[in-house]
């Protein structure tokens, strides 16, 4: 069984928008080891992960094809069904699921990087009533290391390949309804 590995912090809606981490309460996913202060990532690609696709490889094209039906567990179920193992990914939290309207504050879900070489790829949907739902990955200090900003009631963060982290800690993960509101879920895939 998963282990809860992602936790809810509040935040203010304006986080989305600069890097400055705003006030925040912490609920806490937890992947294990201690955290660090500082860390910083990169997104590289596995050798044995890229496509054939001349322009898009695999982890863009796998959900291109998945039509939302306006469930938000069952179309995040797809999403991690289609792409979700690509490159040894496996699930490393329970599914989550917040409700939020376009006039809330974003909700920030932190998690545990436990060594450097981890890899992680977030994937989101929504309930219908939704349009534009957005995922930034942030660093402790509120610097963006990735974000999906596209207007979706879904979201993939990286969409192109996993992020990588050169350094443990604990890591942020922001959810933003810009249009719309209703229910959604989300889940952390791991290497």
């Amino acid at each position: 069984m998963l282990g809860s590995i992602l936790r809810a912090v509040s935040v203010s809606r304006a986080l989305l928008a600069t890097p400055a981490l705003l006030a925040c309460s912490s609920q806490a996913l937890s992947t294990g080891g201690a955290a660090s202060p500082a860390a910083t990532a990169s997104a590289p690609a596995d050798a044995d992960s890229l496509a054939d696709a001349p322009d898009r490889g695999p982890w863009e094209t796998c959900h291109s094809n998945l039509a939302p039906t306006g469930n938000a567990q069952a179309d995040l179920s797809s999403l991690t069904r289609a792409c979700g193992a690509l490159g040894g990914m496996r699930p490393v939290s329970d599914v989550y699921v917040g409700q939020q309207d376009a006039a809330d504050a974003t909700e920030t879900l932190s998690f545990q990087v436990p060594a450097a070489g981890k890899c992680y790829r977030a994937y989101a949907a929504a309930e219908g009533t939704v349009s534009d739902l957005n995922l930034i990955v942030r660093k402790p200090s509120g610097d963006s290391v990735v974000a999906d900003l596209t207007r979706s009631s879904t979201a993939i963060v990286p969409e192109d390949n996993p992020v990588c982290f050169t350094s443990p800690g604990l890591y942020l993960l922001e959810v933003g309804v810009y249009r719309g509101s209703g229910r959604y879920a989300l889940q952390l895939w791991g290497r």
